[in-house]
């Protein structure tokens, strides 16, 4: 009889370690789902800097560009000055920064699925700790059964 208490205390105690094992696996993954959430969000204020970075280089380029123009007496406001100074530009200034933006969110978008797979192994860490746990309570329970006779700690 005392063998079949002490089988259940056992199996017990592995359930409860179990438990704690796979609530340590899923702190773990939930820290490193976090980390990913932050990794996301510096790549997108990367991708703003940069567009801002390229927006100012093309605002410089332009800012010579009128600057030769009339330094030379011809309107760079006008005709094919203009379309030099402002037409060429225009196009690239929008190439350049969209592909900053699609670089900076395709890496973006990379931190957040890792950070949804974290979230996804944290939950299954906790799932497997429960049935684990159920599995190994039972396990003492039969053996206890095995065992024979009542199962009385107090009596």
């Amino acid at each position: 009889m005392c063998g079949a208490a002490l089988g259940l205390v056992g199996a017990g105690v592995s359930a409860i370690g179990q438990m704690a094992a796979a609530d340590g696996q899923a702190k773990a993954a939930e820290y490193n789902a976090k980390v990913e959430k932050i990794n996301a969000r510096t790549e997108r204020q990367k991708g703003v800097v940069d567009q801002e970075r390229i927006e100012t280089k093309y605002q410089k380029i332009e800012g010579t560009g009128i600057a030769n123009a009339a330094k030379s007496g011809i309107d760079p406001l006008t005709g094919s000055a203009a379309m030099v100074i402002f037409g060429e530009g225009s196009a690239n200034r929008a190439a350049d920064t969209s592909m900053a933006y699609v670089n900076a969110e395709g890496k973006a978008t990379a931190h957040d699925n890792k950070a949804k797979d974290y979230e996804m192994q944290a939950q299954n860490a906790r799932e497997a700790g429960m049935f684990s746990a159920a599995g190994s309570f039972l396990n003492g329970v039969a053996g206890a059964a095995k065992s024979g006779g009542p199962l009385m700690i107090n009596g």
